[in-house]
Formats: structure tokens, C-alpha cells, sequence
């Protein structure tokens, strides 16, 4: 009966040594948790691109909107895949359609810089694409006088004064992701509501922006 008992304990502790490795790695791979895909473990991102803008610099109704065009920077800290903080830097150029007036001012060039920070949420997370939205508040500042003969306020064109208003962006984002090319990299499309506060009016801006994420770090150490 000793044996019996002794050959059964032997056959025991040989048995891990005829398992056969495939089956081993099978059984770690299928019990492993999912983890976050790699261009979603990113602890920064950059994004550049162009800027578009809506806007209408009168509070009168009448007033023509006009279409201004320039620059949208920004970069985002990563806090987990789902959210993070960005920071949002836009500038804006072109021109007044000023309607007629006594002093044969047509055209003048203007500009606008918005300075913002808020919260990102990257909702939508799959290999080719990710889409998400984002809240974020600041300041902007309208220069609308820079092409204005001397001694000619834009008040006196019913266009708002230069001045350091409040800013937003309330909108969301589409990624495209150039996995095949580097994970690191993204087609961005941003759409948004960037309403400002110049005068005493709230001016219901539109804003889009079309540029390039370029994302690095890692969330995990």
C-alpha cells in the first residue's frame, strides 16, 4: 500500500513538468484583463489646427456676421483614459463688413484671442476612432480698433470696444486615429459654441477647428 501512495505522490510532482507550455500561456491569456488600447494610455496630448469663427462684433441686429479664420492650440493632461484638463489657446483674424457711415470706413481688420481651461471627456474609445466633448471657460480678447483711422472708436461704428471679456467653449470632438502609421497620432475635428461677453450682450459665437493630435506619456508607470 506504501507503495501505491509513493508512486501517486511522485506521478503528482512530475505532473507540472509534462504540461505542455502552449496550454500554460492559454490559461494566463484567457483569464488576463482587458487593458485600455495603447492610444488611449496617453498622460499628454497636443493638438494644432485651424480655426474657424462666426462672428458677429455689433450688438446691433442688423449688423453683418462675418467669417474669421486662424489658429487653435491646445494641451490636454490625461488623468485617466475617460478625462483630463485642457487648455485651449485661439486666435481669430479678419475683417468688419461695417455697413455706411460718415466716415467711409468699410473694411477695417480685427482680431480675437481666447484664452481657455476646462474638462475633457474622451467618451468614445475604440481603435480607429475616439469622440468625447469638452467645458471650457476663460477669457477673450477682441481687438477691434487696430485698422481704425486716429480719433475713431469702434463704438462710433456700433462695433464693441476693445476689451478682456469672458470666453467659452462648449462643444465636442471627433479623433481619427493614424494607427497604421503611429499611435501616436490623430485626424482631429473640434465643433463648438464659443459664446463671449463683450459690451453688455452675450455673443453666441460658432467655432470649428480641423487639425493634429499628437499624443505621449503614459498613464502608467
Amino acid at each position: 500500500m506504501k507503495a501505491v501512495f509513493r508512486s501517486l505522490f511522485a506521478a503528482l510532482l512530475a505532473a507540472p513538468f509534462f504540461l505542455s507550455p502552449s496550454h500554460a500561456d492559454a490559461q494566463v491569456t484567457a483569464t488576463a484583463p482587458a487593458g485600455e488600447l495603447l492610444q488611449y494610455s496617453n498622460r499628454w496630448d497636443f493638438y494644432g489646427g485651424f480655426q474657424y469663427s462666426h462672428f458677429n462684433p455689433s450688438p446691433a441686429k442688423s449688423f453683418p456676421a462675418n467669417n474669421w479664420f486662424g489658429w487653435n492650440g491646445s494641451a490636454t493632461v490625461y488623468f485617466r483614459p475617460l478625462w483630463g484638463i485642457e487648455g485651449s489657446f485661439r486666435g481669430l483674424y479678419g475683417t468688419i463688413d461695417v455697413p455706411v457711415n460718415q466716415y467711409g470706413i468699410t473694411n477695417p481688420r480685427m482680431s480675437e484671442n481666447l484664452f481657455l481651461f476646462g474638462p475633457t471627456f474622451r467618451l468614445l474609445r475604440r481603435e480607429n476612432y475616439a469622440a468625447g466633448v469638452h467645458v471650457l471657460i476663460g477669457a477673450a480678447y477682441g481687438n477691434f480698433d487696430r485698422d481704425l483711422p486716429p480719433g475713431i472708436s469702434p463704438n462710433q461704428l456700433d462695433v464693441y470696444n476693445d476689451k478682456l471679456a469672458f470666453g467659452s467653449a462648449v462643444g465636442a470632438f471627433i479623433d481619427y486615429n493614424l494607427t497604421s502609421f503611429s499611435p501616436h497620432l490623430a485626424v482631429r475635428g473640434i465643433a463648438d459654441w464659443q459664446p463671449t461677453h463683450y459690451g453688455y450682450t452675450t455673443q453666441n459665437e460658432f467655432a470649428g477647428s480641423v487639425g493634429v493630435v499628437y499624443r505621449f506619456g503614459s498613464l502608467h508607470k
